[in-house]
């Protein structure tokens, strides 16, 4: 096995099989806990049955294609795009608002085939799905928003009871608040791709699977050497153009052309992002207070050596507080004699509004390498990846100043991606089409009822003085949080530095 501190394989082109080699790390150490006698393992899948509590039915079957190949025995027993099977298991569908103020859904599969056609009986739970604004119970339950609890609602909430004693306001301020700010579907709506974390038991004879171990390949010294310069040479982080402090954390590189990593992203369903403007700003509040996505949303303007980043690319679901994202800066050396493109890769958890800069912001991830590890397994299950490297960045990078974005953790490590063409992706996420939507009467029928149940059960004293309470212990919850992030990230930086230092 190579001693070299970087960890570089290598992903065979002809078969779809070979190229599924990576494995889901930290990423998905959010899951939730089990006792140690029970063989679950974690894993990772895209979904590939579109689904909406809007047209689903209890026992309609879905599928979804696994990302993490497992591994028993020092074998790869289940790889990657391997299917996971079953059927919707309960659907509670708001429609007219009349019984249901929230969408709910459960999804349970249990059958895994694999890529030779065998197929085995298997127990899952799900535990996460990303970038979702709905939340998902201990017991796997997906939960939907009420939707007159968004901004949106309680603003046209305010408007009604203003005009109330001018009846002659009451149509156009409704017009203008309606076409301002919508009012958001409660409905659950899962495209095709939407990534799926969930708690699988294999069966019987497939006992002992465990995330495959990345393997290694021998290198000659003078390959390492390349790969390691091309990683030296790069700077720790991006500034922005208005603030001197670190921003985002420089960690992955990529291989090749514009055009292949253009057509790899594409392929696993990553977007680009517009200019920021007045326009896009407006956008920005609107799918904060209906609680929608913005597929296309700006991003900040962040610069590498001074320059501005030649690619913005993000993937969401359905909420503009929680994406991935990451700027693409070209860079001036090449290896291998191709071209390298540096990224900051992060991840989007909530919004805040902030002072410096003033308005609303993204807070991000803590712990940034697991973002960069989720870049890797999207292009990798694309088929569109040769291979990877996991390179340590030097010390000395961190030694001016000792500079470190507050609450960020990383185990200084840079992913090298080396593209191929991407002519032909295993999976193709790029186009999702929506799924059937209610009629323009259901929709007007829905508003009105819905906010009328929340008008006769909510607007009361008692219930506002209990939300007022909530709301408070979750604002110093996330303090506190914000706080012990950034106590981690100090103890990391002194711990570096003082390993540093008894190295000298």
């Amino acid at each position: 096995m190579s001693t070299n501190p970087s960890s570089r394989f290598r992903l065979p082109r002809p078969s779809a099989a070979a190229l599924a080699v990576l494995c889901i790390p930290a990423a998905l150490s959010a899951a939730e806990p089990l006792a140690s006698a029970t063989p679950h393992v974690a894993v990772e899948a895209r979904l590939l049955t579109p689904i909406s509590t809007y047209s689903a039915r209890r026992g309609m079957p879905i599928s979804a294609a696994i990302i993490t190949p497992l591994c028993g025995g020092g074998a790869r027993i289940v790889p990657a795009g391997a299917e996971l099977r079953g059927v919707v298991a309960g659907v509670r569908k708001v429609g007219l608002g009349l019984v249901h103020e929230s969408a709910g859904l459960r999804l349970h599969f249990n059958q895994l085939v694999l890529p030779d056609g065998s197929d085995y009986v298997v127990a899952t739970r799900l535990f996460g799905i990303d970038n979702a604004r709905e939340s998902v119970g201990k017991k796997g339950y997906i939960d939907g928003i009420r939707a007159t609890a968004t901004i949106s609602n309680r603003l046209g909430e305010r408007i009604a009871f203003a005009v109330l004693g001018h009846p002659a306001a009451m149509v156009p301020l409704f017009v203008l608040e309606s076409g301002v700010f919508h009012f958001p579907d409660p409905e659950i709506e899962f495209g095709r791709g939407t990534v799926l974390r969930l708690n699988l038991e294999p069966p019987e004879q497939l006992q002992g699977l465990a995330a495959c171990p990345m393997p290694e390949e021998p290198s000659t010294p003078a390959e390492w050497l390349a790969v390691q310069q091309a990683v030296d040479e790069l700077p720790y982080w991006t500034y922005s153009k208005r603030q001197s402090q670190p921003m985002d954390l420089v960690n992955l590189l990529f291989e090749g052309s514009q055009d292949e990593l253009q057509r790899a992203f594409t392929a696993a369903g990553w977007t680009g992002s517009r200019d920021n403007s007045m326009g896009a700003g407006v956008a920005a509040i609107r799918a904060i207070v209906q609680e929608t996505s913005y597929a296309d949303a700006p991003m900040r303007t962040l610069l590498l050596d001074g320059e501005e980043p030649q690619l913005r690319l993000q993937k969401s679901l359905d909420t503009f507080e929680k994406r991935d994202h990451l700027r693409i800066w070209k860079r001036p050396e090449r290896l291998e004699g191709r071209e390298l493109w540096a990224s900051a890769a992060t991840r989007d958890v909530g919004t805040t509004f902030g002072m410096h800069p003033f308005g609303f912001t993204h807070e991000i991830q803590d712990d940034v390498d697991l973002e960069r590890d989720t870049v890797v397994h999207d292009l990798v299950f694309t088929g569109c990846v040769d291979s990877v490297a996991y390179v340590q960045r030097p010390e000395g990078l961190r030694e001016t100043g000792g500079q470190y974005r507050k609450g960020v953790s990383t185990d200084a490590r840079v992913a090298l991606v080396t593209l191929n063409a991407c002519t032909q992706p295993r999976e193709n996420f790029a186009a999702v089409e929506p799924g059937p939507q209610p009629g323009t009467l259901v929709r007007v029928i829905r508003r009105i009822t819905l906010t009328a149940r929340n008008h006769f059960i909510r607007d009361n004293l008692f219930y506002r003085s209990a939300d007022a309470a909530r709301l408070s212990y979750l604002a110093l919850r996330n303090l506190d949080r914000q706080a012990k992030g950034e106590r981690r990230a100090r103890r990391i930086e002194a711990a570096a530095h003082d390993g540093a230092a008894s190295g000298n």
